[in-house]
């Protein structure tokens, strides 16, 4: 039988020779035997020929048989050929997509027949190219090109979803003429709100109730509440309880409040923006940040004797 040798066109030839020589011997039987079977390089893309003989009656000449098919389109094992040209699969693709601010998102791209060829992910607003293959070419780390063998899926992953993100973003095939997939990335804003508004007044030693409500179409997973730049405490009474839920609610409970108390409080909830109001506490009816201390008092009193003086100094003047 012949042998695997280097060389399709001369590993051809040398096998039909070989084939003859022993066609005495071999070819007397009436089946069909198989020669050589085709096989593929996955490197380099060499094959080598099939040769199928066939002997329908004694005495007859061999045929030689069709090569066997290529392996299926999408395989990592296909050969190079001017004839593979590559093709979207665009069939199932999302061409529009909408992801929450913060979230991941995932954009698809199939393609079949892909041969040798690199994909790359282009931001069609600034033509910036983001990954090449599985190399992410930016510096931005948060996008990354995701692909598994003997698939025929390209997939960009951006995590953490900014306001800036969205825009279009095109698949391209390293092919001449270029090949590319457009896909158009929405991000939606979420935002908070407290439902006592943007200020409000309470007196010394009054309970204070404040519910922040979200309406969050993937689910809210935590919600922060700040006193200004501090995250509230739980104690002395305070609470804070969190209900998750397509309208998450969470409510900050102080049972007395004091001047201290007065300031900008923040709900702060994952994924979504955050909304402030701003707490007076009262004392004597007047907002805490009105309340004078005893040097302005001082300054006052003084303020108000100058200004007597110099009125009963014109008086007697004139």
């Amino acid at each position: 039988m012949c042998a695997k040798r280097s060389g399709k066109k001369l590993f051809v030839v040398w096998c039909i020779i070989n084939l003859m020589v022993e066609g005495t011997s071999e070819f007397t039987a009436a089946n069909i035997s198989q020669v050589n079977e085709t096989y593929y390089n996955e490197t380099e893309f060499n094959f080598t020929s099939i040769l199928r003989t066939e002997r329908s009656h004694e005495g007859a000449d061999p045929i030689i048989l069709e090569p066997r098919a290529r392996p299926m389109a999408g395989t990592s094992d296909r050969p190079e050929d001017p004839h593979f040209h590559p093709i979207f699969d665009d069939s199932e693709a999302e061409k529009n997509v909408t992801y929450q601010l913060g979230k991941t998102a995932h954009l698809h791209c199939r393609i079949r027949q892909l041969g040798n060829r690199v994909v790359s992910w282009v931001r069609q607003v600034d033509l910036h190219i983001l990954t090449v293959g599985t190399y992410t070419y930016t510096t931005d780390q948060r996008f990354t090109s995701i692909h598994k063998d003997s698939t025929d899926d390209w997939t960009l992953e951006i995590r953490e979803l900014r306001r800036m993100d969205a825009g279009v973003y095109e698949c391209q095939i390293s092919n001449e003429p270029k090949l590319s997939l457009a896909i158009t990335l929405n991000v939606i804003v979420v935002e908070a709100r407290i439902a006592e508004g943007p200020s409000l007044y309470v007196k010394t030693g009054d309970s204070v109730n404040l519910t922040c409500m979200v309406t969050d179409i993937v689910g809210t997973r935590f919600v922060f509440w700040y006193h200004d730049k501090n995250s509230v405490k739980k104690s002395n009474g305070i609470r804070v309880s969190t209900d998750i839920g397509p309208t998450t609610v969470s409510r900050l409970y102080i049972p007395a409040a004091k001047a201290t108390d007065s300031g900008n409080y923040t709900c702060a909830p994952s994924y979504a923006e955050s909304a402030t109001i701003t707490l007076d506490v009262l004392i004597d009816e007047k907002p805490a940040a009105m309340q004078h201390g005893p040097n302005q008092a001082c300054a006052i009193e003084a303020s108000v004797a100058l200004i007597i003086i110099v009125a009963l100094s014109l008086f007697f003047k004139y």
